[in-house]
């Protein structure tokens, strides 16, 4: 697992693979021989290690993902925000029994994983649906399905609206995970006090990890009993 001083020392020795200045964000795919990352703007959004693509290479990610080997086989899962596609990528090699559902509102990053993210097609009993959508557009129409995890991983601000549209989502027994990045929220907002507010008016069970090394918080949400 690389920590984030070595970020830099890796992508010295990378060369492009893939650039694009013409989206919202600027994304580039860079290789070693060891890693294949995917950035967005200025930010390494995600790492596929070449010898083992199944590794889960950010801390905030194992983190997340943790709970995988609990879900019961067919188990849905929705994971809002593709990116490199670590998270499905390593459901698929792992041969974990979800389907799984990833929301991704760029057409340019879901070709990109399809590319680049991919080395090994998803096979059963991994099933995978990427939708290209808006989060709130996706949560919006898929007012009958209910999913035992839900991954919001979004490179984006948080609103409470999003969270509540995915708690409208989850299953009555199920968790919903949380990438909490401060630098991309409103300035002054505080993570504490933002899911306090939630789990008040949700009725929620929260709590809160932190990815040594990173600025990302983990929040995990379930729906008291």
């Amino acid at each position: 697992m690389l920590q984030a001083a070595d970020f830099q020392r890796e992508l010295l020795s990378a060369e492009v693979l893939y650039f694009t200045a013409e989206s919202e964000v600027r994304v580039v795919v860079m290789e070693n021989q060891d890693y294949r990352f995917m950035l967005m703007g200025d930010a390494v959004q995600s790492i596929m290690n070449l010898q083992d693509p199944a590794a889960l290479e950010f801390a905030h990610q194992r983190l997340m993902l943790a709970q995988l080997d609990t879900l019961p086989a067919g188990a849905r899962v929705l994971e809002l925000g593709l990116g490199g596609g670590s998270a499905v990528r390593h459901a698929n090699l792992r041969g974990l029994a979800l389907d799984w559902v990833t929301v991704e509102r760029s057409s340019e990053v879901i070709n990109l994983y399809w590319d680049y993210f991919e080395p090994t097609p998803p096979t059963a009993p991994f099933k995978l649906h990427i939708e290209l959508a808006e989060s709130q557009q996706y949560l919006g129409q898929a007012k009958n399905s209910q999913f035992e995890l839900i991954l919001c991983d979004v490179y984006d601000q948080l609103s409470q609206t999003l969270v509540a549209n995915c708690l409208n989502r989850l299953s009555p027994s199920g968790e919903l995970v949380i990438n909490w990045l401060p630098h991309m929220q409103l300035e002054g907002l505080d993570s504490t006090e933002f899911f306090a507010q939630l789990a008040a008016q949700h009725s929620l069970q929260h709590t809160l990890q932190t990815a040594s090394g990173f600025a990302n918080q983990i929040h995990r949400l379930r729906f008291n009993a």
